[in-house]
């Protein structure tokens, strides 16, 4: 076929190369297929040459362990037949009557051991009984552990159940029902833990709470134990004997606020005819008078911060002295009354004396720790009410006062002036 430029058009030779790749695409098929086919023969051959001989170990193993036994057989055959023919002796004969005569004092002495031996309700009985603790008496047993008196007693303080000086015993933990209520919790915690409810973020916070509550009362109680002992404790009331007896004393009230403003606002207000109380417990940041409405106490000269005492002892008793400022604000002070003092046994302040030391070592403790750690708190600004401070650490302890007790708050009196109490 001839084609308009004059070329001819062969349809066959446009086949040609479809032709010869399919016969390479063929070839290359074939040759796959017979390397499969060998390795699959191979293998089929290797495995009947493998169960080939696995079989034959078998049945050696088996006629070897038949022969064996057979042999055993024949031994113990042979001995007995020997044994037969050697009992009628007379060796045998006084062999089978001391052998008979052993044998009959064992039986009947195994007997007498079962009959005097304890019945199986004893037997029992001593299982369920705890070994024996001088110390620290057993009271329960949770899933193969013993519970110890002393964990009860742990347990106990820790929730309140038990006052500082109480001892408690076992008889007592039984019948306060502390031994059941401490394995309840224990059954109970281990179900939680059981439940993976230990790694809930809520359940962790919870739990790292409740260790450091109970590391920090560990750590202030050694503290104080190490501090309040009988010679800190009096030699702070032989430094504060003469202020016991000299001077005089007066009992205040004051409002502390932020800055001088706010001071001469409140003090506006108090001319004005306003409640000291109800100013002190809501414009106050003394977090330790202001629920008591501003109520300081009974102290004298030598017990406060210069400024405070100044203010203190130049204002008469009924009246509020001006504004003014110390390192914990901006004070508005009310005198309410002034009295002499005089001397005070020791065994009548040695308990408050106590106290004071107890919550100066605390608030001490804790100052120190917070400038170690570098300590910074971000308080929310508020715009009706000032951000609340440290509270003014004022307050020395009032020997003269029998019923001496320190305010409730969160943070203890510290000292001033007197060279112990720095």
């Amino acid at each position: 076929m001839e084609t308009p430029d004059g070329n001819r058009f062969d349809a066959k030779a446009r086949l040609r190369p479809l032709a010869g790749a399919a016969r390479v695409v063929g070839g290359a098929l074939m040759i796959v297929l017979r390397a499969l086919g060998k390795f699959a023969m191979t293998t089929w051959r290797l495995a009947a040459a493998l169960d080939s001989a696995l079989w034959r170990a078998i049945k050696l193993l088996v006629r070897r362990t038949i022969e064996g036994l057979a042999y055993a057989a024949a031994l113990a055959a042979a001995a007995f037949r020997g044994l037969l023919l050697w009992l009628p002796t007379r060796t045998g004969r006084a062999y089978s009557a001391l052998m008979g005569a052993f044998l009959i004092v064992i039986g009947l002495w195994m007997v007498d051991l079962f009959r005097a031996g304890p019945s199986p309700e004893a037997l029992s009985a001593a299982s369920l009984r705890p070994p024996v603790d001088e110390q620290d008496p057993i009271l329960a047993r949770i899933e193969g552990r013993y519970v110890h008196l002393s964990e009860i007693e742990a347990a106990a303080r820790a929730g309140g159940f038990l006052r500082p000086e109480e001892v408690l015993t076992p008889r007592t933990a039984f019948e306060r029902g502390l031994v059941e209520s401490y394995v309840e919790q224990r059954l109970l915690a281990r179900a939680a833990i059981d439940d993976g409810l230990q790694r809930s973020p809520s359940v962790t916070r919870r739990v790292n709470a409740a260790r450091d509550r109970v590391l920090a009362a560990a750590y202030m109680d050694a503290q104080v134990e190490s501090a309040v002992t009988p010679e800190t404790v009096e030699r702070l009331y032989a430094s504060q004997a003469d202020v016991t007896r000299l001077g005089d004393e007066v009992r205040v009230r004051h409002i502390v606020v932020v800055n001088g403003e706010e001071a001469e606002e409140i003090a506006a207000l108090l001319q004005g005819g306003a409640d000291f109380g109800d100013l002190a417990r809501t414009r106050s940041i003394d977090r330790a008078t202001a629920p008591l409405g501003g109520e300081v106490g009974w102290f004298t000269q030598g017990m406060m911060t210069p400024a405070f005492a100044r203010a203190a002892f130049s204002t008469k008793s009924g009246e509020v002295a001006p504004p003014f400022k110390t390192e914990f604000g901006w004070h508005i002070l009310e005198v309410l009354e002034r009295r002499p003092t005089s001397a005070v046994p020791f065994s009548r302040v040695r308990g408050s004396i106590e106290t004071f030391l107890r919550m100066r070592t605390i608030e001490t403790a804790l100052r120190a720790l917070e400038e170690k750690s570098q300590v910074v708190y971000f308080r929310p600004e508020r715009n009706d009410a000032p951000a609340p401070s440290a509270p003014p650490d004022l307050l020395n302890p009032d020997l003269t006062d029998p019923g001496f007790s320190l305010p409730a708050s969160d943070a203890p009196p510290a000292a001033a002036e007197d060279e112990t109490f720095r």
